[in-house]
Order: structure tokens, then C-alpha cells, then sequence
């Protein structure tokens, strides 16, 4: 079976090795590179430098609509597979593969359909998500389910951890369900449009922490995003790991700071920094920051 994957960010790197393992992978697709290290030199993602050192050859388009059709074709792909990709895909490129264009898709179809599953579970709380494998229509996530798998999100999970959990059991459902699909074993699931849930793409704002909200959703945030900042005396200041505990004080206000955190009073709760970056610092524990910084007042005054 020849397959074409289109795919960008490490996320989708295991799917890649697992088709690779079972199928011809007879090229990959990748969004332009655009990241630059400190010297200005082109970074290139985790699925093209994964590409590259298997020979696999790699297609870059600025927009695949435009760009890709014939070059899609002329490869002659049974089925086309899509993780993170991070374009939409038109009719006509739907239309190439005789099999369709098959998608992994970071969470339970019909819920957190967009570009940002993972981070807005943990945002929002979620107990459990789990990874869809889809067959790819017009619109955003709303085709035809074939297989999903649930994952329970630890209590314990960041968004880094989440990412590694679904990548690898995404790869693994879709090398699963690939074979069953193409020997029409799997009937295709319609989503249920009224569980339908959206996730809007992330700004560098969603990182802001409101402390006028409980202490929970201040790390809900925190875990979705990786990380979260504050003002205090006009600098910024990032957190990347937290807890919570009781407590009753003004949201904001700096409760203590010690070798077990920064607490800082929120509107329902305390949240307890544990991992802190400081302005020109690198990120470090809550027993070195406090080593080296001194804190009283209030927060967000920036």
C-alpha cells in the first residue's frame, strides 16, 4: 500500500515511524519551515528531519490547496494519513487516494474538534480524552470516525506528558486500523453534531494568569499550556509547574515564599508555584528562586 503523510510537529513523528514499520510511506508533506535557532540557521520540524533521515522525500507547500494537487497525484498514493498536518485539505486533494485521507486526531470525536485538543483537555479539567482516527471531509474534524481509544489524564499530567501519551497510542490505533478499514471491516461513524465541542487556537495571552479565578483553573492553565506568567514590580515572571491548597486571601496577593513555593491568594483557593523563571533567569525551583528573590504585596501590577 503506497501512502502519502502529511504531518509537521514531533506529535505526529510515532504515526510516521509506525507506517514506515508496515506500509511504503512513498513521500512526506510538512508545513514550511519557519523556526530559526539563535544564529538565524532554518530549524527544521520533527517529521521532516524524521523524513530526511529515511529517505523519505519531502514535500513543503505554502499552501497546499494551490500547490499540492498535482504533485499529490502524480505520486499515486493508495490513502493519504494527516497528524497535526496544520492545513486544510481541499476537495480535490480528498479525492486523489482511492482509500480517502485518514486523520489522527488528538482527542474524542465529536468533542474539542481544531488545532488544540490536548492543551484545552487539560485547560478544561478533563478527566479523560483519547485519540480518533477519522476519515478526513471538508469540514474541521467532522468526518466519520473509524476507531478512537480512551486515555485517563493523571492528575500529574502536563500538557508535554499528554502529548507523548496520545502520540504513541495514535500511532499505534492507526496502523491498527488502517488494514481493517481497507478490507472494509470498520463501518464509519457518523459524529453526533450535538456533543460537537470547538477549541480556538491559542494566543500568547491564554498564558496571562487571572487570579481572580480559582486556584485549580490558575493550573488547569498552567498544565494545558506549559506555562504561565504574571506581572510583579513591572517584570514579567513564568511559572511551568503548580499545586493548590486552601485558603482564604485577596486574589493576588503574595502569601508566603519558600522552598515549597510562591503561594499567591486567588479567587477561590491558593495556587503554589514550584517551578519559577524569573526576568533574565532560567527556570528553576521554588527553593532556588527563593534563594534569590524576595516577594511581598501583590501580583499582576505590571
Amino acid at each position: 500500500m503506497r501512502i502519502v503523510f502529511l504531518g509537521t510537529p514531533a506529535f505526529a513523528v510515532p504515526s510516521l515511524r509506525a507506517l514506515c514499520d508496515e506500509y511504503e510511506v512513498v513521500a512526506v508533506v510538512c508545513q514550511p519551515d519557519r523556526a530559526k535557532d539563535r544564529k538565524g540557521n532554518t530549524v527544521f520540524g520533527a517529521v521532516k528531519q524524521e523524513a530526511i533521515s529515511r529517505g523519505i522525500p519531502v514535500y513543503q507547500f505554502e499552501k497546499i490547496k494551490k500547490e499540492g494537487a498535482e504533485v499529490l497525484r502524480s505520486l499515486a498514493p493508495d490513502i493519504m494519513v494527516t497528524c497535526a498536518y496544520g492545513q486544510i485539505l481541499s476537495q480535490e486533494i480528498l479525492d486523489i487516494p482511492p482509500l480517502g485521507v485518514l486523520n489522527v486526531h488528538g482527542s474524542l470525536l465529536p468533542e474539542l474538534r481544531g488545532s488544540s485538543p490536548i492543551q484545552w483537555a487539560l485547560i478544561n479539567g478533563l478527566k479523560e480524552t483519547g485519540v480518533s482516527i477519522m476519515k478526513t471531509d471538508i469540514g474541521m474534524d467532522t468526518g466519520d470516525v473509524l476507531s478512537s481509544e480512551k486515555v485517563a489524564i493523571d492528575n500529574s499530567d502536563y500538557v508535554s506528558d499528554l502529548y507523548e501519551k496520545l502520540s504513541e497510542i495514535g500511532a499505534k490505533l492507526l496502523v491498527k486500523t488502517i488494514p481493517e478499514y481497507a478490507d472494509g471491516k470498520i463501518k464509519p461513524v457518523r459524529q453526533d453534531e450535538s456533543r460537537a465541542t470547538k477549541c480556538r487556537m491559542l494566543t500568547k495571552d491564554d498564558a496571562k494568569l487571572d487570579f481572580t479565578l480559582p486556584a485549580a483553573v490558575i493550573r488547569n492553565r498552567i498544565r494545558g499550556l506549559g506555562y504561565g506568567y504574571f506581572g510583579y514590580n513591572g517584570e514579567i515572571y513564568k511559572v511551568f509547574r503548580a499545586e493548590t491548597e486552601e485558603g482564604n486571601s485577596r486574589a493576588g496577593e503574595i502569601i508566603s515564599l519558600d522552598k515549597r513555593g510562591l503561594k499567591i491568594g486567588c479567587g477561590e483557593g491558593v495556587a503554589v508555584f514550584t517551578e519559577i523563571q524569573a526576568p533574565g533567569k532560567k527556570r528553576m525551583s521554588a527553593l532556588d528562586f527563593a534563594n534569590g528573590c524576595k516577594m511581598s504585596g501583590k501580583v499582576n501590577d505590571d
